[in-house]
């Protein structure tokens, strides 16, 4: 049977916010943050993608460490039928932000958000993000504007380096 965790906390319905209930106490245990996960198809190959961080940094190896103990655990716990791969990284500096944890984990980080309908006469924002919950996010510009988007009104984000 498939994990059926306590994934409400997000509004998470999809594959990878699942896979991201199932391993976030795994990767947790092992000294990691686990930012997201990205369930992708590549080529017509499925990829599941985890992003792990940690205040020193990350190193190939603990991508591996964090990869061996995930494969034993979707192996165990995953109910997927087909092949898939199995990617371990660090987030990197131009992340894409898809998920509210990500715009809360990376708070006081430098963000661009393209988004769907102009605020402020404003369809790109770029600034430092202040905060994120409850579908919104709180980004402020380098002149101290402040603005309020509404997660569902971005249509891409990413990190600046």
């Amino acid at each position: 049977m498939p994990y059926q965790g306590p994934l409400m906390e997000f509004g998470m319905q999809r594959r990878d916010d699942e896979l991201y209930g199932l391993c976030l106490n795994t990767v947790r245990g092992m000294g990691f943050e686990l930012v997201t996960v990205e369930d992708t198809v590549e080529n017509g190959r499925r990829t599941f993608r985890f992003f792990i961080d940690h205040a020193r940094g990350v190193v190939v190896d603990d991508c591996a460490s964090v990869s061996r103990e995930l494969d034993h655990l979707l192996d165990a716990e995953f109910d997927f039928e087909g092949a898939y791969v199995l990617e371990v990284s660090s987030p990197g500096l131009e992340h894409k932000l898809r998920h509210e944890r990500e715009y809360a984990y990376f708070a006081g980080s430098r963000a661009r958000l393209v988004l769907r309908e102009p605020v402020d006469g404003r369809g790109v924002i770029e600034g430092t993000i202040a905060s994120a919950g409850s579908g919104e996010i709180r980004i402020t510009t380098e002149n101290g504007q402040e603005f309020t988007v509404r997660l569902a009104d971005v249509v891409r984000a990413r990190l600046l380096a």
